[in-house]
C-alpha cells in the first residue's frame, strides 16, 4: 500500500551537522528538535480523511495524539525503551551509589527529558507496542495499557560471522554502546577486576560518558576503543570471543542481536533482550547491577573456552529468529484492529 512520504532533509542535515560540532548536551537538544519538528508534522498530517490509527514514538507523540482524539482516532504508542517512571527510580539509586563515576555537574538523566509529556503521551494511547517484556512490564507497573510486542530484528547479511576464527591466544569480551551509567560500566569494570582472568582482555566500544577521570583507572586488559563505523563494529565482534551487555534499563538493544548474528554468545542482564532471545546454549542472563552473578559469567565462559564453538553457532540461530521482516509482521498484526 502505497503512503505519501513527508520529509525534512534540509532542515536534518543542518541538524546532524551541528550535532557532530557540538558537545553531548547540545546533542539532547537538538533530539528534542527534531522531535518537535515532527510532532507538528505528524499533527498536520494526521487530519488527512484517510488516516484511521496514529503511531508514534515516545516522546515525540503528544502533540498529534492530542489531534488524533479531537478526531476520534486510535493512538498507537510505540516504546523504544523502558518506560520514564521506572527509570526514575533506577536512576535515583545509580546516581546515589555512583556520584564518583558522573562528569562534574552532570546528573545521570537528560538536561532536556520531558517526563510530564511522556505521561501525557502514555495516558492518550490506545495500544502500546514494546520490543521486549523487559519494556512492558515497566510500563505495566505504573499504568493499566494493553501493551503488545514487537521484538526489533537484525540485519542478517551484514551482521555475519567471520568465515573463520583464531582459536588460540587470548579471550577477547567486547562491549559496544555508550560507556554509561545507564549502560552498566561501572558493575562491569568492578566485575573484570574481582574476576581476575588470565589470558582474557575487555574492550569497551563507545563514547565514554563517565568522568574523565576513570578513563584513565581502567583495570589491566580493559581497552576503550571509542566509537566505530558499523563495518568496523563488526569487525570488532568477528574477532571477540564473547559479548557483554551489562545494562540497567533498555528497550531492546540493539547491540546484543547484532553481536550474536556475528556469532559472539552473550552475557545481558534481565533487564534488556537477553530474557527474550538468549538461551543457556547461547549465553547468559543475569540481573542488572549483580556484580557476582556478572563475575561468575565471565570466569565461567573464561573456563569453558572449548564451548565457545557451538555457543556462537546457537547465537547465530538465536539471531536469525529475529528478522525485520519478522518485527514489521509482528507491528501489522499488533495494529491490525485499528487498520
Amino acid at each position: 500500500m502505497s503512503a505519501p512520504r513527508v520529509e525534512g532533509p534540509i532542515r536534518e542535515g543542518v541538524r546532524m551537522v551541528r550535532r557532530l560540532l557540538s558537545g553531548q548536551r547540545v546533542e539532547e537538544r537538538l533530539a528534542y528538535e527534531a522531535n518537535d519538528w515532527l510532532m507538528r508534522t505528524m499533527r498536520k498530517e494526521c487530519r488527512r480523511p484517510s488516516v484511521t490509527a496514529v503511531h508514534a514514538y515516545e516522546d515525540c507523540s503528544l502533540w498529534q495524539f492530542e489531534e488524533a482524539k479531537r478526531r476520534d482516532l486510535a493512538c498507537i504508542y510505540d516504546m523504544p525503551i523502558g518506560y520514564y517512571p521506572a527509570w526514575e527510580e533506577i536512576n535515583a539509586n545509580l546516581v546515589r551509589a555512583y556520584s564518583d563515576w558522573l562528569p562534574p555537574g552532570e546528573l545521570a538523566s537528560s538536561h532536556y527529558v520531558r517526563p510530564v509529556q511522556k505521561r501525557k503521551e502514555m495516558a492518550l494511547a490506545d495500544l502500546v507496542l514494546a520490543p521486549t517484556d523487559f519494556v512492558r512490564r515497566s510500563v505495566h507497573r505504573f499504568v493499566d495499557k494493553e501493551v503488545k510486542l514487537a521484538p526489533y530484528g537484525v540485519d542478517l547479511d551484514f551482521w555475519q560471522p567471520a568465515a573463520s576464527k583464531p582459536t588460540t591466544g587470548q579471550l577477547r569480551f567486547i562491549y559496544a554502546g555508550q560507556c554509561s551509567l545507564r549502560k552498566g560500566i561501572p558493575v562491569l569494570l568492578q566485575a573484570w577486576l574481582a574476576a581476575g582472568l588470565k589470558d582474557a582482555e575487555l574492550e569497551l566500544v563507545g563514547p565514554w560518558r563517565l568522568a574523565g577521570g576513570r578513563q584513565h583507572l581502567l583495570p589491566p586488559g580493559v581497552r576503550l576503543i571509542g566509537p566505530l563505523s558499523r563495518a568496523a563494529l563488526r569487525s570488532r565482534y568477528r574477532s571477540a570471543g564473547v559479548f557483554v551487555f551489562p545494562s540497567f534499563f533498555e528497550g531492546f538493544g540493539l547491540v546484543l542481536l547484532e553481536a550474536m548474528a556475528c556469532g559472539l554468545p552473550a552475557v545481558a542482564t534481565n533487564a534488556t533482550a537477553g530474557p527474550d532471545v538468549l538461551s543457556e546454549e547461547s549465553g547468559h542472563v543475569i540481573p542488572a547491577g549483580d556484580v557476582e552473578a556478572l563475575v561468575e559469567s565471565l570466569r565461567w565462559f573464561s573456563r569453558n573456552r572449548d564451548r565457545l564453538p557451538e555457543m556462537a553457532r546457537a547465537a547465530r540461530a538465536a539471531a536469525e529468529l529475529h528478522s525485520w521482516k519478522s518485527y514489521r509482521r509482528c507491528v501489522s498484526e499488533a495494529v491490525s484492529a485499528f487498520a
